[in-house]
């Protein structure tokens, strides 16, 4: 009985993953790191690799849309408190 071996996980893409969890743009590059790594190497982790990818997408403009509102806060409050620069 013969036993096809499976092919390894890519490491880019499993770190891709995860970093995309933490920092969304990490994640991102990893990701098309990986999915150009597999393509020469016949890795397995696509679906990793893009699940990287689209969570750091989605974190990063998670990350935009917080800091465009945290600002417009900002920039509020220190407009009604009557502190010039």
């Amino acid at each position: 009985m013969t036993t096809t071996p499976v092919p390894r996980t890519n490491t880019l893409a499993l770190v891709g993953f995860i970093a995309s969890f933490m920092l969304p743009v990490v994640g991102i590059v990893l990701g098309v790191l990986a999915r150009k790594q597999m393509e020469v190497s016949g890795e397995s982790g696509r679906g990793l690799a893009r699940a990287a990818v689209v969570i750091g997408i989605l974190g990063t403009l998670f990350q935009l849309a917080f800091l465009i509102v945290w600002l417009s806060l900002f920039a509020t409050a220190v407009t009604r408190s009557g502190v010039s620069g």
